[in-house]
């Protein structure tokens, strides 16, 4: 009995653990964790097949979210939906440096807010393309982010 408790009890920590330092969909994480790649990319295509990622932000007390990742001809973006309501975009606006993770890799990054209409639909179709979406327009509250190497 003992050694059933300590197994449960230990599934819990190992789970708040995980809760507060990896975000865990939908809920964020802090720092992310895995190999760290210092080499810029200019080609992002190699993750074009990978349907989750990771995006950290506000590097003083790293917040970080589960995102789909998205690539379109090379370029890495993450969209947000319902973006208004959503407070994580503050961190880039006031810092836009941070981190993506994907394939077990972190790399650095810089995350600038695209607002040109076109390009936003873009992306978007290139997103919901990969979910087997027929074809549409952006919602308005549809915000994306392209994320450069720095």
């Amino acid at each position: 009995m003992k050694r059933v408790l300590f197994i449960i009890l230990l599934i819990i920590i190992l789970a708040i653990g995980g809760l507060l330092f990896s975000p865990l969909s939908p809920l964020p994480g802090g720092a992310l964790t895995g190999e760290i790649v210092e080499e810029p990319v200019n080609d992002w295509s190699f993750a074009e097949d990978e349907r989750i990622c990771h995006f950290e932000m506000n590097p003083p007390d790293p917040y970080s979210i589960t995102v789909t990742c998205i690539v379109h001809e090379g370029q890495l973006y993450v969209g947000c939906r319902s973006c208004p309501s959503k407070g994580w975009h503050d961190y880039i606006n006031t810092d836009p440096n941070a981190r993506y993770r994907v394939l077990g890799k972190v790399y650095n990054v810089t995350a600038v807010r695209v607002t040109d209409p076109e390009e936003v639909n873009r992306v978007w179709a290139a997103r919901i393309a990969k979910d087997g979406s027929e074809p549409e327009p952006a919602p308005e509250d549809y915000w994306v982010f392209h994320l450069t190497s720095r």
